[in-house]
């Protein structure tokens, strides 16, 4: 059985819920849900979300970490403690520059670099407004950047030369369909 089912069979008994009434309030059918519990079927995200609410847990936790009841009885806090005597690493990894902690929703994310630590503590020092303005340039410039995928390893071509390939193409399918049409 995968960690994701036992997660789901553990927030189900935590509710005290049978799985008919658990996939009423997920809005599917009675043996997709047993599917998905038995470890036979994977779930869509949006049955995921829904679930990972129920059981007041964050999603990465859901998949990832193998849940206990008494895990359930104490929610994922949305503050950070402070005390970090007691904290257990239940996701990420110093090479994806974050980490998860049991009991705690959102994750952390660490520099690995001496750059990535003095761009952060920058960024810490400034104002809030400055903040807000400098992640949206950043979010602007991403969607910029992500929109004009360039062609790696291969020549641009100017758009003239595609045009001029594509009429081409289009010229031989064209006669091909006369011919067909004409024999037909």
């Amino acid at each position: 059985m995968t960690v994701l089912a036992e997660n789901l069979k553990i927030i189900r008994k935590n509710l005290k819920c049978t799985q008919m009434a658990i996939s009423d309030v997920l809005g599917i059918g009675f043996r997709t849900y047993v599917r998905y519990e038995a470890g036979e079927r994977d779930a869509p995200v949006a049955v995921l979300v829904k679930m990972a609410k129920l059981g007041n847990i964050t999603l990465d936790r859901l998949l990832t970490a193998k849940v206990t009841p008494e895990d359930l009885n104490q929610p994922d806090s949305e503050s950070i403690p402070i005390k970090a005597d007691n904290l257990e690493v239940v996701g990420g990894s110093l090479k994806e520059g974050r980490l998860m902690f049991k009991g705690i929703k959102d994750d952390f994310y660490i520099s690995t670099t001496a750059n990535e630590k003095k761009l952060l503590n920058h960024f810490r020092r400034l104002a809030p407004s400055v903040r807000k303005k400098c992640i949206s340039d950043l979010e602007e410039n991403l969607q910029k950047n992500n929109s004009r995928r360039p062609l790696t390893g291969k020549k641009k071509v100017s758009k003239k030369v595609l045009k001029a390939k594509n009429a081409k193409k289009l010229k031989k399918v064209a006669k091909t369909i006369k011919k067909i049409t004409l024999k037909g």
